[in-house]
């Protein structure tokens, strides 16, 4: 007779169960091991330096999606290949919400860095510096010629209406919207120091010290000098003196065009309505747009009896109380420039 089959019968299902049960836990492990390599490159992408060596501009647009995104950074040398991004994105724990406009990226900045960047929106601002004096046709000018702005200044803002600053903006915006912040801080400003002014100074209005502000930031370009310079001013104003300031001159010629750099005799009797050598009082209108020192120094001029005023030569300025003593002042001026 034939022994019973039931032992045999039993031992073969029982070894390919362990066998499954093998396979699955080495699968699992493998998986395991995958998924922590995986983890393990992802994360070495998200946080390893990237190639670009200088800052790169990269501007993110309304509507633009993972995909256009990854091949701008790859294209401007920001990330060596688009999928880095797809892969390193799953594990930054804020998700990837790209804010649209212009970021500058920092030089080897990290996949993980960059995209911290785009979700936060601190996007690149520019600027533009209009200096102290510029006249607005300058004004228009820098305007005009400033990257990343939108529409044009077709004309000169009124002179002396511009708050010379450094202005901060974005990539987009409209000149027009930058130019009327700069006017608004204008108007802000001299209405300040029109309200802080010296009691009793020969002005009618906030645009009489504006006009002022202009002739004495053009007359010197030495902080020290501004407020002794509004005294002579202010001295001649009250004594129905001419102001005989020679930016005003040179202003009524050229207004939109580069100023002559020595006058003639012809341009001082040029009657135009900002010669001061041929009128008594201000001119018509401002000749620059002023800073703040030079718009304090025409609200809080020295008090001085000087009258007269000229260049020393070195950057600054002789002041003389008479005509005598300020013709001496010339006579020396004049050997300095012509040594012979």
């Amino acid at each position: 007779m034939r022994a019973p089959e039931t032992a045999s019968s039993e031992v073969k299902p029982s070894r390919l169960k362990r066998f499954i049960l093998r396979l699955a836990i080495i699968s699992a492990m493998l998986a395991i091991v995958a998924a922590l390599a995986g983890y393990l490159f992802a994360d070495s992408l998200r946080n390893q330096q990237g190639p670009h060596t200088t800052a790169i501009l990269i501007d993110i647009e309304r509507g633009d999606g993972r995909f256009a995104i990854k091949h701008k950074l790859q294209q401007a040398g920001v990330i060596s290949h688009p999928l880095h991004l797809d892969i390193v994105v799953f594990l930054e724990p804020d998700g990837f919400r790209p804010r649209a406009g212009e970021y500058k990226i920092p030089a080897g900045a990290s996949l993980s860095q960059i995209i911290a960047l785009l979700n936060s929106g601190k996007t690149y601002q520019r600027r533009i510096t209009i200096i102290e004096g510029w006249r607005s046709y300058d004004v228009m000018l820098a305007l005009n010629e400033a990257e990343g702005l939108r529409s044009v200044i077709l004309r000169p803002p009124p002179e002396g209406s511009v708050f010379p600053d450094t202005y901060y903006y974005t990539k987009g915006m409209d000149r027009r919207e930058i130019l009327a912040t700069m006017q608004e801080k204008m108007e802000i400003t001299l209405a300040q120091i029109w309200a802080e002014r010296r009691e009793n100074l020969p002005y009618k209005s906030p645009r009489d010290l504006l006009i002022m502000a202009s002739i004495i930031e053009k007359e010197t370009g030495r902080a020290g000098e501004r407020r002794l310079v509004s005294g002579v001013f202010v001295n001649r104003l009250r004594k129905k003196m001419r102001l005989q300031s020679d930016p005003t001159v040179a202003y009524g010629l050229v207004r939109d065009a580069a100023l002559p750099t020595q006058l003639t005799k012809k341009d001082l009797n040029n009657p135009h309505s900002w010669n001061t050598y041929r009128m008594r009082g201000l001119p018509i209108g401002p000749i620059a747009n002023p800073g703040a020192d030079a718009l304090q120094a025409a609200a809080n001029p020295e008090v001085t009896k000087y009258l007269y005023f000229v260049a020393d030569g070195k950057g600054g300025h002789n002041f003389a109380k008479t005509l005598d003593a300020h013709n001496r002042n010339v006579r020396t001026y004049r050997k300095l420039k012509s040594p012979d």
